[in-house]
């Protein structure tokens, strides 16, 4: 699990890793690989994970803090443009209109009036967001290295992948359980590279309705 907030969360809770897997009904040893990040963590286990330590599971995952991500809840005072779809997996799909709205939550529009949500489509991002989830996305704000951002890849071709400006090329990297979704490198010095034009950083998603983590 990229960006494991576990023992971070475990300290905080002021529990040693027996006492949270005597929780868990696991061995020691298995807690320990769950925050070296050496084992992934089934999501059953994270919802219990969550209530032993009393944090949410994007503290647990490391979203708000590490990505910049803040997982958008029920208390909606604004309606912001959903404008189609979004692939995570390889690029296929342009933006599209798709004049739907979504409710959002104050603190999310404030500051981002520009905003938008585009739901997604495939799984090579689904560490962080389910596919069928929504994402916000704010055109305003630059993808740093190290974000995850919607980018155009080939001019039309859009994606969400976590973005790294790497001496020499852009590497667009996967956030997947499924082993098979691999970085992709787009080398400047590469004469039959694609194209490549972030779109705007993600700042928050809201995860599709009956989806448990």
């Amino acid at each position: 699990m990229d960006h494991n907030k576990l023992a971070e969360m475990r300290e905080r809770a002021g529990l040693t890793q027996q006492q949270l897997a005597d929780r868990l009904g696991v061995t020691q040893q298995t807690v320990w690989y769950y925050e070296k990040g050496r084992r992934e963590i089934k999501s059953s286990v994270l919802i219990e994970m969550s209530k032993a330590l009393g944090c949410t599971i994007s503290e647990l995952l490391g979203i708000t803090e590490v990505a910049g991500i803040v997982p958008n809840r029920e208390h909606v005072m604004h309606r912001m443009p959903v404008l189609g779809r979004i692939a995570a997996g390889d690029p296929r799909e342009a933006i599209s209109q798709a004049d739907e709205w979504h409710d959002t939550r104050d603190e999310l529009w404030r500051g981002h009036e520009n905003a938008f949500w585009l739901m997604v489509s495939g799984t090579s991002m689904n560490k962080l967001f389910p596919e069928g989830s929504l994402v916000l996305v704010d055109p305003d704000m630059d993808v740093r290295n190290g974000d995850v951002g919607a980018v155009f890849v080939n001019g039309y071709d859009a994606t969400i992948k976590r973005v790294f400006y790497e001496q020499g090329a852009i590497r667009l990297h996967p956030e997947s359980y499924d082993p098979d979704y691999i970085d992709r490198i787009i080398a400047y010095d590469d004469e039959n590279a694609p194209d490549f034009r972030a779109v705007g950083r993600v700042i928050s998603y809201s995860a599709p309705d009956g989806w448990r983590a």
